[in-house]
This record gives structure tokens, sequence and C-alpha cells, in this order.
């Protein structure tokens, strides 16, 4: 197909170690297939085993680069490897010859001019090819995956690592790249795969497996790249000795109220309907509001169940931030309750979690006007008997004295509705009223009192929609540590509020700073 359009243009050659220009236009030839825009064809000559790394960029549109060899086979292909909307290929040469680079864009209406670069790849050290190397536990290693290593049965290029450990040693896996979309495998010393991982570093392509060794022997980790594709590139690999407190895989452990426990999903653990899952126990008393939080960060998608006498009670998949899942609900009976952590589904990887439980007296009444304090988080319930407001819906009144010149915040949330909070003065006057303020759907007002009274939270649902469900409210004033110009203490587990304004600190550039000091013990 590329032989028509070549003859008529003129032969376009790169060097390794040089950069030339070119410009997409209209008149050039098409692609056919996935991507129909303008492309141009660059030759360049190779050696057998050569590292070259080409870099394609633009300002005019997504660069898209493909590398085939001299019989036409695609040795690597990529879109945004370069940062932005540039490309970068890393690869190794399989034989000498001549080359053929195709440069293109990600969409049809790409057009305008770009810059190809050919240059040697700096790879660093690793171990040769096809070769099982061991790794330690705190030891580091790079790597390569290139031509020569075994190929996975879905096409990606691997190399494996072996690790030696002991029955119930735990330790985290560390894939970083530049390179690739990392991906992990661990295999037990009988072969089976114990986990895998993708996404579950701490940046965003990076993958983490942290598990702990059922048994003694040696672990084979498997380093690779995410998808289908044979990508070529470097890699980190990093094994670390975890240490701490750890519940132990398949054993019941209990979490007393307001506590915040470590846990992990991982090889030992009991195997329910979504894969492994951590059991812990409670005591509750009947018509305590528990609020129960499985907050994975990136790891997994959490899943919680809460049974009460082997029934569930309720459950909760994104009730949190982002998928971490947040229950919160009312307990039917005083006695022990157990909660189950799971992931949402059971593919995925498994992975360290915090579980937090808190447990506060029922919600306010359907229709009572409560009080709200500074510092004071409460719990409450949209449902009927509430007041009902003319739009439709439930709401829930509360009342706070306030002080003129004071600073208050007001933060509402909410796993079951949008929430929407109102502040209306002593003469029911509007204050503020908010939304989205908050993080999500949560509503937040952070306002100056104008004069002192009683003043009113309403607590709702957006919309006129009759939405019910439980939500926590929380109000929060300035101390004296916000005054202007006074250096404020902060106190563990203090939160205080203040206010940038004149009077205060000055600080080298010119901003108004306020100034907190914290009393530390030694070490």
């Amino acid at each position: 197909m590329l032989a028509a359009p070549l003859a008529a243009q003129d032969l376009r050659t790169i060097n390794i170690g040089q950069t030339v220009s070119g410009e997409l236009t209209r008149t050039d030839p098409m692609g056919v297939r996935a991507r129909k825009a303008p492309y141009h064809v660059w030759y360049m000559q190779g050696r057998r085993g050569q590292r070259v790394m080409i870099d394609v960029r633009s300002d005019a549109f997504d660069s898209y680069v493909v590398l085939r060899d001299e019989e036409g086979f695609v040795l690597g292909s990529d879109d945004d490897g370069g940062g932005g909307n540039n490309a970068r290929l890393h690869t190794v040469l399989p034989r000498d010859g001549r080359y053929r680079i195709i440069v293109t864009a990600f969409t049809d209406s790409a057009r305008g001019s770009y810059e190809l670069t050919a240059s040697g790849w700096e790879a660093p050290q690793a171990p040769a090819p096809g070769v099982i190397t061991r790794i330690g536990l705190g030891e580091t290693k790079d790597g390569i995956l290139e031509p020569g290593d075994e190929i996975a049965g879905d096409g990606p290029y691997i190399d494996l690592w072996e690790l030696t450990l002991r029955a119930g040693q735990r330790a985290r896996i560390d894939l970083h790249s530049a390179d690739f979309d990392s991906y992990l495998i661990l295999r037990g010393p009988d072969g089976a795969t114990l986990t895998t991982d993708d996404d579950g570093g701490e940046e965003g392509n990076d993958a983490e497996i942290s598990f702990r060794a059922p048994a003694a022997g040696t672990y084979t980790i498997i380093a690779t790249s995410f998808n289908d594709n044979a990508r070529i590139g470097a890699y980190r690999l990093a094994v670390v000795e975890e240490t701490g407190a750890n519940t132990e895989p398949g054993v019941t452990t209990p979490i007393a109220r307001g506590e915040s426990k470590e846990g992990r999903l991982e090889a030992g653990d009991t195997q329910g309907r979504r894969g492994r899952e951590d059991h812990w126990t409670f005591q509750g008393r009947e018509g305590q509001l528990a609020r129960i939080d499985a907050v994975a960060e990136n790891h997994f998608d959490s899943y919680l169940v809460l049974l009460r006498n082997g029934v569930p009670i309720d459950s909760n998949d994104d009730g949190g931030d982002g998928q971490n899942a947040r229950l919160m609900t009312i307990l039917p009976a005083s006695g022990t309750y157990t909660i189950v952590v799971s992931k949402f589904s059971e593919s995925g990887s498994d992975g360290r979690y915090t579980l937090s439980l808190n447990l506060a007296e029922a919600p306010a009444g359907a229709g009572r006007v409560e009080r709200l304090t500074a510092g004071q988080r409460v719990s409450g319930r949209l449902e009927a008997g509430d007041r009902p407001r003319s739009g439709g819906g439930f709401e829930d009144i509360f009342e706070f004295d306030g002080r003129a010149g004071q600073d208050i915040v007001l933060e509402m949330h909410s796993s079951d509705f949008d929430s929407y909070l109102e502040l209306r003065d002593p003469d029911g006057g509007m204050v503020a009223e908010n939304d989205d303020g908050g993080d999500g759907h949560d509503a937040m007002i952070m306002t100056r009192l104008s004069r002192a009274g009683r003043f009113r939270v309403i607590a709702r649902s957006y919309g006129e929609a009759e939405a019910s469900g439980f939500y926590e409210l929380t109000l929060s004033a300035a101390t004296e540590v916000g005054r202007p110009g006074r250096v404020g203490e902060l106190r563990e587990n203090e939160t205080v509020m203040g206010r940038l304004e004149p009077g205060d600190s000055v600080v080298g550039d010119s901003t108004f700073a306020d100034v907190y000091t914290f009393r530390a013990p030694r070490d």
C-alpha cells in the first residue's frame, strides 16, 4: 500500500543521533485502518542489538509513531510516551538492516509540523535477556523488557525474578517504569499464581503487590507490561520487608468504637463470594448509628458488609471518597456484629486498607429541632416525619448560638443523597447556602457572622426529590487562636480555624501569615 505514495515523494532518511522535521498536510498519503490520518515514512539504518529511542514531538497534533522492520513487521508503537501528546518509543533492534519509522497522528484531523529524533538509548545495567535473577528483601534492581526475554502467552515480554521467604514473612514488591504500564504477577513455591497488580503503586502506571508468604520457599516475581503488545523498556524492581502490626490471614479480629486499624487482603484470607475477605467484630447497642469506613486508597475498590448472627444487615461499595466504602446504619439489636471487608469484584489486585469504626447515638428524631455546638459532629437522617419542604423533600433543623464577627464552617456529608445546606440568621434571613462546596456532593459553608444570636442550620438534599438517608453535620468555629497577629498553639488531634487578614504577620513576599506552635515529645 505504501509503494505508490512513496514513489511520488522524496525518500526520507534519518540516522541515529539525528533530529529532523516534517509537516503533515492534506496531500500526504492517508492511513486506511485504525488511524485514518496522514503519515510520513522515514528510513533508518540499524544494527542488531542496537538500543534506540524514537521521539515524535508536535505542538500541532497528538503524535503517534510506529516502527517496522524491513519485512514490514511491527516492532513497536506509541502514543503519549514522550509526555503530553508526544510519542516516545524504546526498542532493541533485532537485526542489521533498514527500518521504517511511520510518523502519524492519533486522530484523523491532524495536520501540522513535527520533529523526529532517533537517538541511542542509555539503558541501565540489567540481567541478560531470558535469565531468571535472584532478588532479596531490601534490594532494588534494574531490568529491561527486550527481545530475548520470555514471551507470555498473551503477547508481552516478561522477566522472571526469584525471592526466597520464610513462612509468615511479609513483603511489598514495587515495579516502576517510565517506558510502559507496569504489571506484576506473583507465583508461589508451587507455581500457582497468588496475586497480580496493574496500577496499585504510588504513581500512575506503577504496580505494587503486598503479601504474606503462606509457606517457606522461593517465590517467582514476573515483571511485565500491562497490555498485549510486546513493549520494550527499562524498569526498576524493589522488594521491601514489611513489619509492624497486621491482622493474621483468616483470623477474625476485634475492633473497638473510635478505632482505626490496618488490614490487608492477601493469600490465606477467607474466600468469599467476592474473593478474599477479612472479618472484624465489635460490640454494639440497639439504636446506635454505626459508621464504618474501609479506605484502600488506590489498592482496590473496597466493599463492606455488616453481619449480625451471620445475616447481612447492610452493605456499601463507594459511599466514601472515590472507590472507598462507607457504611452508615442503625444497629437493630445489642450484641456482636461482624464487618466483612473485601474487593467489589473478585478480579483486581489485593492490598492494604484502613478500617475505622465510629458508634454514635441515634440521630435526631424526625421533625425535632436539635442543638449544635462548635466542634461537634452529629449524625442525622432525612426520613418521613421530618419537616416537609414546600418544593418537595425533607429537611432537618439545627440551632447554634453565634457571636458577631465569629468565623464558622458548616460541613454536611452523605453517601445516600446530594447534600445541601442553608444558614439563616436570628430573623430567618438567608446568610449562606451551598450544594457541592465540599468533596464530591458534600455541602460546605464558610462565613463570618455579622451579628450575635441564635442561627439556624437547615440540612436537606439538593433538588425537590424526597431523598432520604443518613448524613453527618459538623460545626467548626474560630477561637482566640484565629485573632490577627496572635501566635496560636496547636494540640494533638486538634483542628482550628483561622483567617488571613490585615493585622496578621507579613512574610517576605508581602503576604499575610498566621503562626502556630506545637509541642512535640522527643523523637
